[in-house]
């Protein structure tokens, strides 16, 4: 049963985001030609994002490869690999909230964002958005959740205190937590790739130009502008 709705699910999260590209297309910028000048993310950002993104891909590739594709449990090098991933990513997603728990607290123009769903459906093309949007900071809250509950329900798999039945529902509730992390995780690279583009090259070069900032996050925009102006 897991493995059809796993399928399932995976082919109506492409098909839902295939089918906005060609509804919507991408957010393009007034002026793409601007070069990046405006520091988005520093190093130990772009460092710890990554090493959760490996950690993830590494965890997610090989469990659901084994269920999707063998299915069968997690055994031999695909465990090894499996299991060496596991505490990357823990590590790493948890220096990540850690480093941005304050940029993901949610403000008043959020509602703004959320009721416009960010612009995505055309309803308004740049509505307001800080640091990181709802629809991001959402997403950043979710995957601390879920990060928790597959660690959790890891461990539980590793390390059997229930009888029979408790530890099926513990892995009943790891491979559920962990689908619904991959079906968020194929919506968040999507949205930060082909449907806004310069935001990809933001996490990878740590800069961004003064369209993307300006239209994508027009509060944060705001706010390091006065900040510049302070210091001047």
């Amino acid at each position: 049963m897991f493995r059809l709705i796993a399928l399932i699910g995976m082919a109506a999260t492409v098909a839902a985001v295939l089918g906005h590209f060609v509804l919507f297309g991408p957010k393009r910028l007034s002026d793409p030609k601007q070069p990046r000048q405006i520091q988005r993310f520093r190093f130990w950002e772009r460092f710890i994002h990554i090493a959760t993104v490996a950690g993830f891909l590494g965890l997610a590739g090989t469990g659901f490869y084994s269920v999707l594709a063998l299915g069968s449990p997690l055994q031999g090098w695909w465990w090894l690999i499996h299991a060496t991933a596991a505490p990357v990513f823990v590590i790493a997603l948890t220096l990540m909230v850690a480093t941005w728990a304050k940029d993901g607290i949610f403000a008043s123009y959020d509602w703004e964002w959320a009721l416009k769903f960010g612009g995505y459906l055309g309803f308004g093309k740049h509505p307001p958005a800080g640091r990181f949007n709802a629809g991001q900071k959402a997403y950043f809250w979710m995957a601390a959740l879920l990060g928790a509950v597959v660690l959790v329900t890891g461990l539980g798999r590793m390390f059997p205190v229930f009888d029979v039945e408790g530890q099926a529902i513990v892995y009943q509730a790891h491979r559920y937590a962990a689908l619904l992390f991959v079906l968020a995780g194929i919506t968040h690279l999507y949205l930060g790739t082909i449907a806004n583009p310069g935001t990809l090259g933001a996490m990878m070069y740590g800069k961004v130009s003064r369209a993307w900032a300006e239209e994508h996050h027009p509060q944060w925009w705001k706010t390091i502008t006065r900040e510049d102006k302070s210091k001047t």
